[in-house]
């Protein structure tokens, strides 16, 4: 588990760069609620044939700040739910969940398209999680625990989890104070650094957790964005001839 005074001193100093980056710029904090579809990516596909889609959900703290040409960074502080679910069909109210709970912080390269009340945002970039809950619930599933072909579903997974998020959406700004967004988010699978898994058996050749979430949030923009005739020397093109 990290050292608590060691989060809180690394967040206050991504907090002063992004508030000093510039002084004409948008600053802004939030509420983020996501709900996604978790699995499991398991390999070879014996091992995932009882998997099911398994909904969790995230939600968290969203800073972000945008400069006058709608680029900039914006970062999370997240409680994240992930997991997966497993059912036997040849066996009834049958199910194990794996659920798998985390501090999650992404860090994502922000863009915004247009300067209308409605604009399209891409996102992407890391994250870094930090487990904080791990346990399992089963009913029908005994006789599985004690086959050798799938031991997956105890085995000790790892308190650290890192990765890629991509993400795109519409963000509506209701007026120079408040937004409001929605996003779907989908996690990119890193080949070589995703294995939660501590002890990997040789029969277990994959072993990543998955990810697509929608995201709904609202904004208060602390530090508004200026539109474009508050700038200094900006000229509406109606007016750039007048002085002629």
């Amino acid at each position: 588990m990290p050292n608590v005074a060691d989060m809180q001193k690394t967040l206050l100093i991504i907090l002063l760069i992004i508030t000093s980056l510039s002084v004409k710029s948008q600053f802004s904090v939030g509420y983020r609620y996501g709900i996604g579809t978790h699995g499991v990516n398991l390999e070879p596909p014996t091992l995932k044939k009882y998997q099911t889609n398994y909904t969790r959900s995230s939600h968290g703290l969203v800073i972000a700040y945008n400069n006058m040409n709608n680029a900039g960074i914006q970062l999370e502080i997240n409680f994240a739910q992930k997991g997966w679910k497993e059912v036997i069909d040849t066996v009834p109210d049958s199910f194990f969940t794996r659920n798998l709970d985390y501090i999650e912080i992404p860090i994502y390269s922000h863009f915004e398209i247009g300067h209308r009340m409605l604009r399209p945002t891409i996102l992407f970039g890391p994250y870094i999680a930090w487990q904080i809950n791990d346990f399992w619930k089963s009913n029908g599933f005994d006789d599985q625990f004690t086959n050798d072909n799938y031991p997956h579903y105890t085995l000790e997974t790892r308190k650290l989890d890192f990765g890629l998020k991509i993400g795109a959406g519409l963000r509506l700004n209701i007026n120079k104070r408040f937004a409001v967004f929605a996003e779907v988010h989908y996690d990119l699978e890193i080949a070589g650094g995703r294995d939660i898994f501590i002890d990997r058996p040789d029969n277990i050749t994959v072993s990543r957790l998955t990810e697509t979430s929608g995201v709904f949030g609202i904004l208060w923009h602390i530090k508004p964005q200026k539109k474009q005739e508050e700038l200094k020397g900006y000229t509406p093109k109606e007016n750039l001839y007048d002085e002629y």
